[in-house]
């Protein structure tokens, strides 16, 4: 086989397609994935049309393409420059390239095949290593006068020397019987490669599938679990995918509230992980920001299948060794960057609603929040506070005392978040943030050539009505100009309104409605390219402004069409200068709804629009897991629901789990109920306190976790699977999840239910039951109580958590003791971590500005404490310590300081191991 990193078996291996995938009709490749596919229409791309499929069988394709034609085969191949990696000149099949007698043998063995007509003649495919884990195989057309849109999204990728002994991936090249080219990725698990090393990606059984067109690039490969996760962003019935229900998902940023359905939602992340059979994992980036979708099905019992289509930009592929769960993220997040570091506060519970409608009903939340001993670090304020819905304004009557409301939250120590829509109101001419974008000429543009409002406007800027009254120009943030223009209109308006963090909503450029002037060339390439995802809306322009829209970043002109679900990222990379520049030296924080890969990097998310019913609770947990694996842990949902009239149940279980979203913020829309946790009954009042409280006091621990990803990567959520990935029982579990390595949340997400099942991992592991220290000794499939306001909570042996008295807020809770729970495993042994630092300051850790201390408990009873960071010089008492697990009762305890402070716990035997202290 031809290899990279290469060795001395240089020839290429032929594989051939077995029969019982030829003539397996569940195996066709579609040759019309496009709409109004007929005999007639089928057979003109040289495809075969089954009338019996097309008549009675659903989910059969009945136009597919015949394995011996399309895919292309290896036409040459060369060293890159530095030994620094392979590149690979593969030619299409259906055409004859040169005149060579053995090539154009090979080329007429395949009748003439294309989609759409439009096809790639020559690929090239470049394969570079980073290090030992990580591969990349970028394929672009090999005409150099053909250069293809490529994501301008910044990425590390330092192309590397390869050291094949070291190497965990390796990439080959296979052929078929019928001379197509296959594209492998193996994971290597000695020292050389071996024909029985795992295969995590491989084309070759569905090489036909393999098409470059100009709009129109699709890739089908075989990979060796059925066990992936991952891809988005949709609403997804289970975190591991469901890969017998057929469902081809979109991504194509849309303003889309979630209904569990295919709908393809605010971000795109073309990221998903497998983990095999036998534990371990891999993760693959395709790297690209057009329309796209995907579909997960079985090919055996051991193995899966993707068929991936994009409609533009290139095939750019990144794959990743793990071999842990945790691994795979690391090494992701080596390329894309790793996870924003939140203010502390920013862990704080959070209130919101579109809809208070006037500054009384604002405070009236709130008082009902802080009277009813519910902390609280966090108002917001939406839409409805505007003057007009219009940006950089405040409504001057309902919201007349807003500023000093404001400035009251911040005499008792907490903060405000408000609303910026990348929609500016072009209809009044005094508007200032209008005049002077005007000015500096930073608006999304027509082509000069195709401006259908140019008889209105007199200009190129295209226009749309968002939430302004008036009809709206767009801002390119791509565009240097923009940058500054947008973080000047910040700060101005905070002179005005003090607030200390931004949420940006609507990024999608999205007009409500176009009954005027705003109709898109529907029947162009760009709104109507020859295959239509599955994205909803019958134009891709539906629900935000047209496809030919230009932007530049100042060099190089884009067409929306490419960078559409880029918007909201480089709206995020402008946003956040823009709010540390408030207090300069302070943190702050943006809150996204439109993702990419690396906005965690500047960001947070939340997971959109979704309702007030009772699945949505589970897919808070699938959002929360998923968006950890896509390097954006600082995510939450509408606790509570955003639409739909919540009921008591739903807002007390919904905020039971809400407590252990990394960010914890309830909302709801305009019209409907007041959800406030304080404004139910006494019962489910104090439940919400309990839940609030009980997040409050694990802060610590959860900013300690938010500095581990922060500086090594990996995740803060994750899943029973992620952590456990050698228990197949875990694979499938997404009822219930970790934090970290060391709490296990099992809330309750089903309406009346007073129990909960859940699985814990089996010995010898222990685990302790959060709240009263019980060992749980009864491991596996379990059923245990979980009344109305209880969440079942467990400590996994072996950690120690930090833990801190909480108060109403974190500016006060901060000043608190801290607190230590040591639960101890099998060996009677526990560790954790503390990370402290100011909790607001920009580049704490960058700067050696924090604290990090370590805990250890050994087997002889002596708990040490160690500074191994002691900077950031803040009194901080430590008065409690709990020990889960103890054999032996102590009768002593003796405080020895040195370097490091350690604790020695004397005991005598007679105790019970489920004990606690």
């Amino acid at each position: 086989m031809l290899s990279y990193p290469l060795d001395s078996d240089t020839a290429i291996t032929v594989v051939a397609i077995p029969n019982s995938v030829i003539n397996n009709v569940i195996f066709r490749t579609d040759c019309h994935p496009d709409a109004n596919s007929s005999q007639t229409t089928c057979e003109a791309r040289g495809c075969i049309w089954d009338s019996d499929v097309a008549n009675s069988t659903f989910g059969i394709v009945a136009c597919y393409v015949p394995k011996s034609k399309g895919g292309y085969y290896l036409y040459n191949q060369t060293s890159l420059a530095n030994s620094m990696g392979m590149s690979y000149t593969l030619s299409r099949l259906s055409t004859d390239p040169t005149t060579s007698e053995n090539e154009t043998d090979i080329a007429s063995t395949s009748d003439e095949f294309s989609l759409f007509n439009n096809d790639t003649e020559q690929l090239n495919v470049s394969v570079t290593v980073s290090g030992t884990n990580m591969i990349r195989m970028k394929i672009t057309d090999a005409n150099m006068d053909n250069q293809r849109y490529e994501v301008p999204v910044p990425i590390t990728w330092s192309a590397t020397t390869s050291q094949s002994q070291q190497q965990k991936l390796r990439f080959e090249l296979t052929q078929t019987q019928y001379n197509q080219t296959g594209l492998r990725v193996r994971r290597q698990i000695g020292s050389t490669s071996s024909g029985n090393d795992p295969i995590l990606f491989d084309t070759t059984y569905f090489a036909e599938g393999f098409i470059y067109d100009n709009q129109f690039l699709q890739i089908i490969t075989t990979f060796p679990s059925n066990n992936v996760y991952g891809f988005g962003e949709n609403t997804h019935p289970s975190f591991r995918h469901n890969l017998t229900n057929g469902i081809r998902y979109g991504i194509f940023a849309r303003d889309q509230p979630p209904q569990g359905q295919n709908e393809n939602l605010y971000g795109t992340h073309p990221f998903y992980m497998c983990i095999e059979d036998d534990g371990n994992a891999f993760g693959v980036l395709i790297f690209n920001s057009n329309a796209q979708d995907y579909e997960f099905s079985q090919f055996s019992a051991t193995q899966a299948l993707l068929t991936y289509r994009t409609i533009g930009g290139i095939l750019d592929l990144f794959f990743f060794a793990g071999p842990t769960p945790e691994e795979v993220i690391q090494q992701y997040q080596m390329v894309i960057g790793k996870p924003y570091m939140p203010p502390y506060w920013g862990l704080g519970f959070q209130l919101c609603r579109y809809g208070y409608n006037s500054l009384a009903n604002m405070v009236a939340a709130w008082n009902r929040t802080i009277s009813n001993g519910i902390p609280q670090d966090v108002q917001w304020g939406d839409i409805d506070t505007f003057d007009n819905q219009t940006d950089f304004t405040y409504d001057p009557v309902n919201y007349t005392n807003l500023p000093q409301f404001i400035d009251h939250l911040h005499n008792i120590g907490m903060k405000f978040v408000t609303i910026l829509d990348p929609a500016i109101d072009s209809q009044h001419p005094n508007y200032s943030a209008f005049v002077l974008g005007e000015q500096q000429n930073i608006w999304i543009k027509w082509p000069v050539d195709e401006n259908l409002q140019f008889n209105e406007t007199g200009n190129q800027n295209m226009l749309g009505y968002v939430w302004p009254p008036g009809k709206a120009v767009f801002p390119d943030f791509f565009y240097p100009p923009t940058k500054s223009w947008w973080l000047n209109q910040i700060v101005t308006w905070h002179n005005t309104l003090n607030f200390d963090a931004i949420w940006i909503d609507m990024p999608w450029n999205w007009p409500y409605s176009t009954p005027w002037s705003l109709h898109c060339p529907t029947d162009e390439q760009w709104d109507a390219p020859p295959y239509h995802p599955a994205i909803w809306g019958d134009v891709m322009s539906d629900k935000t402004i047209c496809m030919l829209a230009l932007q530049t970043d100042g060099n190089t002109t884009y067409r929306h069409y490419d960078i559409h679900s880029l918007f909201g990222w480089s709206e995020t990379i402008a946003t956040l200068p823009a709010a540390r520049a408030l207090s300069p030296g302070r943190r702050s924080f943006v809150l996204s709804r439109s993702t990419f890969p690396s906005s965690g990097v500047y960001a947070g998310h939340w997971t959109g629009d979704n309702s007030a019913l009772w699945p949505f609770i589970k897919y808070n947990i699938i959002g929360l897991l998923e968006f950890n694996l896509f390097g954006i842990p600082y995510i939450g949902a509408d606790i509570c629901g955003f639409n739909l009239n919540t009921t008591e149940e739903l807002c007390q279980r919904w905020m039971q789990l809400g407590a252990f979203n990394p960010f914890f913020r309830n909302h709801n829309s305009v019209g409907l109920i007041d959800q406030d946790p304080g404004v139910f009954s006494p019962s489910v009042i104090a439940s919400n306190r309990k839940a609030v409280i009980l997040r409050y006091t694990l802060i610590p621990y959860l900013y300690t976790l938010f500095y581990n990803v922060h500086v090594n990567g990996g995740t803060v959520v994750r899943s029973m699977a992620h952590e456990y990935s050698q228990d197949s029982n875990c694979w499938g579990l997404d009822e219930q999840f970790l934090w970290g390595s060391s709490l296990l949340i099992a809330p309750v997400i089903y309406e009346s239910q007073t129990t909960k099942n859940l699985y814990l991992p089996l010995s010898p592991v222990r685990w302790y039951d959060y709240y009263t220290g019980q060992e749980q000794t009864t491991l596996g499939n379990i059923t245990v109580a979980a009344p109305l306001d209880y969440m079942p909570l467990f400590v996994k042996g072996g950690s120690i958590i930090p833990i801190q008295q909480y108060a109403l807020n974190t500016n006060l809770s901060r000043q608190n003791p801290m607190s230590l729970l040591v639960a101890l495993d099998q060996n009677q042994t526990a560790g954790g971590s503390l990370f402290w630092d100011d909790g607001d300051s920009v580049d704490t850790y960058e700067n050696q500005n924090y604290n990090l201390f370590q805990f250890n408990y050994t087997s002889n009873n002596t708990i040490t404490i160690t500074a191994v960071a002691y900077h950031y010089q803040t009194p901080l008492v430590l008065d409690q310590i709990q020990v889960y697990g103890l054999t032996a009762q102590p009768t002593q305890i003796m405080l020895m300081k040195s370097n490091s402070t350690t604790i020695n716990m004397t005991t005598i035997p007679g105790r019970t191991s489920g004990d606690f202290y």
